[in-house]
């Protein structure tokens, strides 16, 4: 995050990537109720009634298979993402042709693995923004809104929180975009997973964000200069070694302020020493995501990368870690009708 708690001034802005690894796979098809199976099935469900109470769809039915996703509240933005899949393939199922909602226009995938048909379809911020706002997510980052919307290395302002509103207002406005950049193709992301560790979520997270002082105008002031100064224009001009130092920069100052209460998660110290780890092993370009417990490192190759995997391997990482080689997402989400 760029700020948080500051009267009068924006919170929740920051920066964020997508990935393609680990991902989301949905299916949804009418039937005689509403149900979902699978991974995260009860907060589907919600997110399927909460579209339908939007979209007044009334007692839709509507059977759900979360096909994969990954493990809630470990940093991937996973609950966003799955909210945004259930709303898209809600309205496509059952509010297309109304006078408020038209098909989004035919788009082919970029990814050269992905097979364009004329079943497919992408989506635009717009689209982005209405499956967020009838699934009720966007309240704080809305890095992942944006990138459900052809994905992408994102730079979002931040909103003001007017007196009197609250996160949970439907009425409230949402952080603006204020720059996208899709990173060069070679480069890659090994993701590194404890499987037995969450990060904060729910009511433990609001509790921790109360305790929480502002963040100071001049941490504000330096993380927008690196933002927009350093990993922008590293990005842009595709320097690996720049965009890996300002990954690690922003990290870094980006966490101090939210140090009283993440130090206090167990696996704090754990992070700390696996990113002076990364750091030894000569991938700078290293960051815990959010409150954790995923941490990243940017790699200049799908070589590098796998060697990277393999000497954390040789160090017994693999364990206790799940280790994931993804790419830097350039499409976003994608809908395929299936008949």
């Amino acid at each position: 995050m760029l700020s948080f708690g500051v009267a009068g001034a924006r919170s929740y802005g920051g920066v964020g990537v997508m990935v393609d690894r680990p991902n989301v796979h949905v299916r949804l098809r009418k039937a005689s109720r509403l149900e979902a199976r699978g991974p995260h099935a009860e907060r589907v469900v919600g997110f399927a009634r909460a579209c339908a109470s939007a979209w007044r769809l009334g007692d839709v039915g509507c059977s759900i298979e979360v096909v994969a996703a990954p493990a809630a509240h470990v940093g991937f933005g996973s609950g966003t993402q799955l909210g945004l899949a259930v709303a898209a393939g809600m309205r496509h199922l059952f509010a297309m042709g109304s006078e408020t909602h038209v098909a989004p226009a035919a788009s082919h995938p970029v990814q050269d693995d992905l097979e364009p048909t004329e079943h497919d379809w992408l989506f635009d911020i717009r689209d982005a923004m209405e499956f967020a706002r009838a699934a009720g997510r966007g309240r704080r980052s809305c890095v992942g809104v944006y990138g459900f919307s052809r994905g992408g290395l994102i730079v979002e302002a931040g909103r003001v929180v007017r007196p009197g509103e609250t996160d949970d207002d439907a009425t409230r406005d949402f952080s603006p975009m204020v720059a996208r950049v899709r990173l060069p193709s070679p480069w890659r992301c090994v993701l590194m997973i404890p499987r037995d560790a969450t990060g904060l979520s729910g009511e433990a997270e609001r509790a921790a964000f109360s305790r929480l002082p502002p963040v100071p105008h001049e941490v504000t002031t330096e993380l927008s200069r690196i933002a927009l100064l350093d990993l922008l224009p590293a990005a842009v001009e595709g320097k690996f070694i720049e965009f890996s130092l300002a990954v690690r920069n922003y990290g870094a100052m980006a966490g101090a302020p939210f140090a009283a209460e993440s130090r206090k998660l167990p696996y704090a110290q754990a992070t700390a020493d696996l990113l002076d780890l990364l750091t030894e092993l000569g991938a700078p370009g290293c960051t815990q995501s959010s409150w954790g417990p995923a941490v990243m490192a940017c790699c200049e190759t799908l070589d590098k990368a796998g060697g990277l995997v393999e000497r954390l391997d040789s160090l017994g990482l693999a364990k206790h870690h799940d280790l994931v080689i993804a790419r830097f997402d350039a499409q976003g989400a994608m809908l395929r009708v299936v008949e």
